[in-house]
C-alpha cells in the first residue's frame, strides 16, 4: 500500500506530460491548418493532461510533508516541473 502512494503519482504525472507532448504540436497543426477541422479536441486533452500534472504534484507534496514514498515524491515533483522548465528555457533562448 505505502508503494502506492509514491508510484500512482510518477505514473499520473508521466502519462500528463506524454500527452501534453503529443497533444502540443498536433493541436498547433491543427489550428494552422486550413481545412477548418479545428484543435478543440487537442486543447481539451493538453488542459486535461495538465490538471493530472497539477494533481499528481499536490499528492506529491502531500506525501513528501508526511515523510511517505520520499524519493518517489521527489522525481514526482521535478518531473511535474519540467514543462514549466521547458517554458522558462524556450523564453530564455528568444531574448
Amino acid at each position: 500500500m505505502n508503494d502506492r502512494r509514491g508510484i500512482v503519482p510518477l505514473g499520473l504525472v508521466v502519462l500528463g506530460l506524454i500527452v501534453m507532448g503529443v497533444t502540443f504540436p498536433l493541436g498547433i497543426s491543427a489550428a494552422l491548418d486550413g481545412n477548418g477541422a479545428g484543435s478543440l479536441v487537442y486543447q481539451v486533452l493538453f488542459i486535461a493532461a495538465m490538471i493530472v500534472i497539477v494533481a499528481s504534484l499536490i499528492v506529491a507534496v502531500v506525501n513528501l510533508a508526511r515523510g511517505r514514498a520520499r524519493v518517489l515524491s521527489i522525481v514526482t515533483i521535478v518531473l511535474a516541473f519540467l514543462p514549466l522548465v521547458g517554458v522558462l528555457v524556450l523564453f530564455l533562448a528568444n531574448r
